[in-house]
């Protein structure tokens, strides 16, 4: 492949990516597509890269929260992505609404780190626009999903991202997933959709202290209850090193719930935070109430 061969498949490369995405950074799509380049490469790279896209009208910059710039596909990129990958479901992002930039950020860099590892993965924007077999459980849509294929199926590890403090509705539907689906997996297969098995959550943490805190909340549930030492192992706990506007700096595991962080374990909680968590208690036994 010469040169110009070689940056027309590194574009097409970047418009597919957006087209999975949703919308992308440039440092996201210059880690993407040249992994192996140090920083200061990969920063001229894309920006060369991000220039010819948009001098031919194949994506727009959009400004995000706390400032930089996302890229989404233009009308013009998706029919030059179809004319030469005909198979990408691609679309338009002109009307893309960027959401929790914050949270859609960090799932996007997870997924880009799971993604240059080897594994498949879906993006929590494939999973929305319908473009993965559909995979809602517990009226939950996972911030993206991480799967290890053979032979003989799929084993998928959900993805939930905490970016703020999770709301009461949403803590309520995080422990009726843990409690229903995941738990129901640790003990035999969970299909959740054609040759795709649940088989682990990922809880990923923007800051230590929402670590802290949904761990905490967690457990206190957890006492009440007596969750299996196997269901309490299946969920992760991961740190992600990542700046405000979104320079990515990895992710580490730092534990699970069944062996969480000495000092998660003795976040105190506000009083707000204590009758949420009592609240999903009092539920958990009188489901009526």
């Amino acid at each position: 492949m010469d040169t110009i061969q070689q940056h027309h498949a590194n574009l097409l490369d970047a418009l597919e990516a957006i087209s999975r995405f949703g919308w992308l950074t440039r440092e996201q799509i210059s880690r993407l597509l040249w992994p192996d380049s140090t920083s200061t490469t990969r920063e001229k790279l894309g920006q060369r890269l991000i220039a010819k896209a948009q001098s031919q009208g194949w994506i727009l910059r959009r400004i995000i929260d706390g400032g930089g710039s996302a890229y989404v596909l233009r009308p013009a990129g998706v029919v030059h992505l179809h004319q030469f990958r005909p198979t990408v479901p691609a679309k338009s992002g002109l009307d893309l609404r960027l959401g929790n930039v914050r949270h859609r950020s960090l799932s996007n860099n997870l997924l880009i780190d799971r993604l240059l590892e080897g594994n498949t993965v879906w993006t929590e924007y494939e999973i929305l626009t319908r473009r993965t077999p559909q995979i809602v459980v517990a009226n939950k849509v996972p911030d993206g999903a991480i799967l290890q294929a053979d032979d003989e199926g799929a084993e998928l590890q959900w993805v939930e991202v905490e970016a703020h403090s999770r709301k009461r509705q949403d803590f309520e539907a995080l422990c009726q997933f843990i409690r229903g689906p995941l738990a129901t997996a640790c003990r035999s297969p969970y299909q959740l959709t054609e040759g795709v098995y649940l088989t682990a959550l990922h809880l990923v943490f923007a800051e230590e202290h929402l670590g802290a805190l949904l761990t905490h909340r967690l457990l206190a549930v957890v006492e009440q209850e007596g969750w299996l030492d196997s269901l309490l192992d299946s969920i992760e706990l991961h740190l992600a090193h990542q700046t405000a506007r979104g320079r990515w700096d990895g992710i580490e595991q730092v534990g699970s719930l069944l062996f969480p962080p000495d000092k998660w374990k003795v976040k105190r909680l506000s009083a707000l935070e204590s009758a949420l968590t009592e609240r999903i208690r009092r539920l958990s036994i009188h489901p009526g109430v």
